[in-house]
This record gives C-alpha cells, structure tokens and sequence, in this order.
C-alpha cells in the first residue's frame, strides 16, 4: 500500500523550517527525528549545536545508536534495501561532509552528539550554575522524595504564631479539616509533589492579594470556556428549555430565569438548575428517564402532561448531541467563586501558604543534600534566569545552541514547556535577522499516546505550542498518517472504536485532543483482523484459559504464524495460562512472570 504522508516526511527534512510533527504509535516518527538530526548537523559549525532531547534514557540511548549506525553504514556502503532507507544514507553522507571538513570525527568521538534525556539537561544546567539554580552546591537526585516533603510540612506547622499572616491561613485550613493534622499534612505533601504546577504562578506573586487576584482570573477563565462550549451546544433549544425551567420553578416555588444563562461565571448556578433538569442528581450523571413532582412536574392532565412530554421529547433529541452530557455533568465539577464559597476561602489560603511551604522545602533539600527531579527542572529554569535579566549560563547556551529536536512532546509537564520557551528567547528576531540561516525547533508527539498525566504531563501543551510556536518561531502541522506497524484490519477496528472514544474537537484548557485517524502501510492478512470473546458463568477463568491455551496450540502449528503474544491486565492472571501450556508441552518465554523455580533447567538441575 502507499505512503499516503510521504510529502509531509520530505518537508520534515527541511532544516529552515519549523516543525510540530503529530506521529501517531507505528508512524516511524524515531527515523524521522533521526533524519532530521542528520540534515542539521550538515549545516552546523559544531555538532553541540544541534540538541535532541527525548524522554526517556532507552529514547536517548536508541537515537544516538541509530545515529551512529546511519553514519557506519554510510562509511561503509552497505546496501539500502527501502527508500526511507536510502534518505536516510543521502542525509547521513552530508552529514559525513561537514564531519570530514570540520574535522569532528563523530564515529569516534560520539559524546559531540547533542542527545540528552529532560531530566539529564536539567541536570547539566544546575550543576553549571549551583547558587543561582538554589541548589548551594551538588545534590543527589531521589525518586522519594515523600520524606523530604513531610519534613517540610511539619517544619513549617512549627512556625505557627512566629507568622502572623500564615498563622492565620494554618487556622482556617486545620478548621475545614476538623483540626486532623495528619490530613492536612497529607494535602500539603501532594502539593509539594506538584508544585511545578503552581510554583512559577504563585512564587512570583510576593503579595498575596496578587496571588489571590491571579487565581481568580485563572479560575474564571476556565469556568467561563466550560460554560461558553454548553451555550452554543443549547443555543437553539434555550427558549424551551427556558420555558421547561420555568415551569418546574414556579411549581417548586425556586426563583423564575429572566433570561437564559449565559457564558458568564456569575450564571454558573443557573446552568447547575439546568443541568439538574435533564440529568439525574448523582454524581455520573445519566439523561433523565422519569419526572415526577420533587422535580416540579406534577401528575395530573393538562398542562401538567404537555410539559412532561415537551421534556421528555426535548431530552431525546438532546441525547443526539456529542459531547452534551459530558459538558453537562462537568458542571457540577466547575469551582464556584462566590467571596462566601468556602471552597473558594481554602484556595486562596493555600495560596498564601504554598509559597512559603516550596521555601522550607528548599531548605530541606540543601540540610539533606537531596532533591526530587522537580526541583532539578525548576532550578535549571532558575539558572536561565528571566526575561529581563537572562543569566551568564543563558547567554552562552543561546550562542551554543542552533536547533531544537524534542521527542514525546505530547508528555511535557508546565516546568519543561517553560524551558524550552527560555533556551529559544529571542530565537524570532533572530530568525527575521538571518532568514537564510534560521534556527529551527521540531517538536514531535502525540496526543493520543499522553499517558504520563501522573508525572503531570499535560497534552495541551502540545496542542498549545501546536498553535502558538516559541518566542515567535511559529511551527508549522505537520500530521504523519501511515502506520508501518500493523497490518490493515488492526488499524481499521482502532481507527473505529477510538474515534468513538476520544472528544469531537481540541481544547488546549481542558488538555483534551480529538482522534487521528491512520493509514495502515501493510495490506490486510486476515478478516476479521480482531475478534471477541467473553465468557461467563462460575467457570468462565477456566473458559477462558482453555480458549487461549488451544488458539495458541492452533498457531503453533500454523506455518504462516510467525508470532504470538499472550497481555494480561497483572501477572497472576497469566498463572493459569503457563501451567496449561506446561501440561500441553508449547514452550514459551515468559521474562518476570514465570516463576523461577519451576522452569525446565532449574527442574533439571535441582
């Protein structure tokens, strides 16, 4: 089949130009970030001016071997056998080019590649600027840090009446929470395991009116897009629906709507009455089946019966709409603002507390010597000092570095966007002033494939820097469609059950992201590609170990199988499936699951 993306593979390559790739699982994006790599050392004085950063070491690792291994092959002419393969030996020549003129001697001397994990780039600018990233002097880095931010909390409870201010927010916080310490505490450490989410917003705001101030535009802003998606969802349906509210209201005896509500915070109670007019008052939220008196529709003839109808009919077509019960039961959800909202009294108290609780972190930090990976990453921002005042480590990394490759974009928390917007200030004007000789960013990823939202990645960040570029170099969409993994009739059932299960549209706010649907390059095998089965009744794990047990045994003895993989949510639930395929003699390879001791050459030794 053909590459249907292979126009937008080429422009890829173009190293004046700048890039957001959307790769979905099985685009090859990995050869591309290498391709990439490979035509921006042509161009470069030095290849340290040319940063690739990924997320993981195994990503760093890989893309340096392949690098590498481009550069071999070259040297050496061994045959290409694809045409992707063959680019890839035109660019790794031009990059052996500038080697041989510049006199790098990269297969050598591979450490000249400019290939770094985020966290080991963080890593590098504290350890050039220690006093100006708060570290003091080194630190370890620890993955459990728990300890280190209890210590922190219980520090700074023990300044209660030495801060007035503080003091007070204590108070108000041990009142919400009945005076259980231990709760608190655990809300305070979570907070500090976050706190890259909210330290850049409230540590720059030394008075707290100017925090609180800030927190409230923030919180309007999101409240007030969550209720202008619901507004135009219901435009047409607002007289009806106006009338219906009405009309249960009065026979509630609850205040009349002028007005239908609209995208303004200060209507958020509204929208929850409308929302609570078709939707059932639990929690998940379902379409309302039954109207009865406690929801102001009275039995009876008349006018009692016609309203119920015009609901019941209303909410029917209601139900057609995509997206509608999700935006009407995340009202419920939204933050109310209102100056006696004591939700709203506990944010703004935590607000002052949590910029003096990130201080005597630090100070614990530099009594143990120890740090977490956030304080790494919001110290390297620290060391690339601001804006206004751009450090010594800044000027220098600015003169050092030329282009930007950023792999698993789609996984970048708030701190790392942060720094990537500091290493390319001024990188527009820049660009203006030397059009033939740009620097270039490329950020690849993929929304759909976030799934570090406990390392508190952020998707729309992504869809943000998709949108809007870095410091006036704006990156043109690139969208890579063929999937060179799996064959047509697997992509064409994901393609079918994910578009159904991913929103309509983008929302850069609400991090979410629609689907993309892909292309599959390997033609179809077999039909049905994917099938199901379930099995039920008080031996259903039994069926169910059976039926894998035989379609394995089936495609063992399948000469046109060339592989079987057995998943499973946790490792016991594969127990049962390696003892019956012991008792049926299929040998397997089972890494960490099977047990040691009952192996064949253990069995034999012992």
């Amino acid at each position: 089949m053909s590459i249907v993306d292979s126009a937008e593979r080429d422009t890829a390559l173009d190293p004046k130009r700048s890039f957001c790739v959307t790769a979905p699982a099985g685009s090859g994006k990995t050869e591309l970030l290498i391709q990439r790599y490979l035509a921006l050392l042509a161009r470069v004085e030095k290849p340290e001016q040319v940063l690739a950063i990924t997320f993981t070491r195994k990503a760093a690792a890989e893309m340096r071997e392949r690098i590498l291994q481009a550069l071999e092959d070259a040297i050496e002419g061994s045959p290409c056998e694809s045409a992707h393969q063959e680019t890839t030996r035109a660019l790794a020549v031009g990059a052996l080019d500038a080697d041989n003129a510049r006199a790098w001697n990269l297969v050598r001397n591979s450490s000249q590649l400019n290939i770094k994990t985020i966290d080991s780039f963080c890593g590098a600018l504290t350890r050039q600027m220690p006093v100006l990233s708060q570290f003091g002097g080194q630190a370890s880095v620890t993955d459990f840090a728990e300890d280190l931010y209890a210590e922190a909390v219980q520090e700074l409870f023990s300044l209660l009446g030495e801060n007035g201010g503080i003091s007070d927010d204590i108070k108000s916080l041990m009142s919400h929470f009945d005076n259980d310490w231990s709760r608190l505490q655990d809300l305070l450490v979570s907070m500090l395991g976050r706190r890259e989410q909210w330290s850049t917003s409230l540590g720059v705001h030394h008075d707290p009116d100017e925090a609180e101030q800030y927190l409230l535009q923030m919180v309007t802003a999101l409240v007030e897009e969550a209720l202008e998606d619901l507004a135009q969802k219901l435009m047409p349906y607002s007289s009806e629906l106006l009338q219906l509210k009405n009309f249960a209201a009065k026979n509630l005896g609850e205040p009349i709507l002028s007005d239908f509500p609209g995208s303004s915070s200060v209507d958020l109670s509204a929208w929850s009455d409308i929302r609570n007019l078709l939707l059932t008052a639990d929690k998940a939220g379902k379409w309302r089946a039954q109207l009865n008196v406690r929801m102001g529709f009275p039995t009876g003839k008349g006018e009692n019966e016609e309203h119920k109808k015009r609901l019941k009919t209303l909410i029917l077509e209601l139900t057609e709409i995509n997206g509608l019960l999700e935006a009407l039961v995340a009202v419920n959800s939204l933050p109310r603002i209102a100056a006696n909202s004591e939700s709203w009294a506990m944010v703004v108290h935590l607000s002052r507390i949590l910029p003096m609780l990130s201080a005597q972190l630090l100070l614990v930090f530099q009594r143990h010597g120890r740090v977490d990976h956030t304080q790494v990453a919001l110290s390297a921002l620290d060391a690339l000092g601001t804006d206004d005042s751009p450090t010594e480590l800044a000027l220098r990394m600015d003169y050092q570095l030329q282009h930007l490759l950023l792999d698993e974009f789609q996984d970048t928390a708030i701190n790392q966007y942060q720094l990537v917007t500091r290493l390319t200030r001024g990188w527009g004007d820049y660009n203006y002033a030397n059009p033939d000789n740009p620097r270039s960013i490329m950020i690849v990823g993929d929304g759909m494939q976030s799934i570090y939202g406990f390392r508190n990645a952020n998707v729309g960040l992504f869809l943000e820097a998709k949108a809007e570029g870095f410091n006036g170099v704006s990156l043109e969409h690139l969208a890579l469609l063929s999937n060179f993994r799996s064959e047509q009739g697997i992509v064409d059932w994901v393609n079918d059950c994910f578009s159904k299960a991913f929103p309509v549209k983008d929302n850069i706010t609400r991090s979410q992201i629609s689907y993309t649907v892909a292309s599959a390059v390997k033609s179809l095998k077999r039909s049905p590609a994917v099938t199901l089965h379930s099995f039920r009744g008080d031996t259903a794990a039994q069926q169910e170990i059976d039926f894998i047990c035989q379609e394995v045994q089936r495609g063992v003895a399948d000469p046109d199988c060339e592989s079987i993989a057995i998943l499973a949510r946790t490792r016991p639930h594969l127990q049962g499936i390696l003892s019956t395929l012991k008792d049926l003699g299929v040998e397997y390879s089972a890494q960490d699951i099977d047990s040691l001791a009952s192996s064949h050459v253990i069995v034999d030794l012992m």
